[in-house]
């Protein structure tokens, strides 16, 4: 993104290629590299941050880590969570295992951002997404449901903290909505964690 362009509202987005975007609304996500250099110093495995084991142990068994700066097992792959949810449940769960609990951090990732009028909440990880099914509700209400081959992956909403909650639950428990309903901004949506 080189800038954005309106007025009085964003209306489109200009590329570095020199390519032009209409827009209607835009959300910017920023990232940073994770500080890794005193695990880096002493001889532990980076795998985009310091790699640790289901437990926050990293290579080095007498090391453990937790946060922004690790990357860890989930769903089959590794990744790399910056929220301060993350933060906070898998440092309880390591310090716990340096007592011997001998337990895996299972991270349930959510996030949330207030942009101006907008608050953006986020419940579970779209990547991976075949389908994505939009609730428009009145005024800037919406949510986008993230679905892989008909399972839930994760929820988007806009100023609906309903449907976010609804579809956290759905997804902490290994559930699913079923997209038409989904798509009905009439719907009630709470039976679905019944269901």
């Amino acid at each position: 993104l080189q800038r954005l362009t309106g007025t009085g509202a964003v209306s489109g987005a200009v590329l570095s290629d020199g390519r032009e975007l209409d827009v209607d609304f835009v959300i910017a996500g920023v990232g940073i590299a994770p500080a890794t250099a005193l695990a880096e110093a002493a001889g532990v495995a980076l795998n985009n941050g310091i790699a640790v084991d289901a437990q926050g142990r990293t290579s080095d068994p007498h090391i453990w880590a937790a946060g922004d700066c690790t990357s860890f097992p989930y769903q089959g792959g590794r990744i790399r969570l910056e929220s301060v949810p993350n933060a906070i449940d898998q440092a309880e769960v390591v310090a716990e295992n340096i007592m011997g609990a001998g337990k895996d951090y299972i991270a349930k990732p959510w996030f949330w951002s207030d942009q101006y009028d907008v608050k953006l909440q986020i419940a579970g990880l779209n990547t991976g997404y075949t389908d994505v099914v939009s609730r428009i509700g009145a005024g800037q209400t919406a949510s986008f449901w993230y679905y892989r081959d008909g399972a839930l992956l994760a929820v988007d909403a806009m100023n609906d903290p309903r449907a976010y909650m609804i579809g956290k639950r759905l997804i902490e428990a290994g559930k699913t909505a079923d997209p038409a309903m989904v798509a009905d901004p009439e719907t009630d949506l709470k039976p679905l964690l019944k269901a």
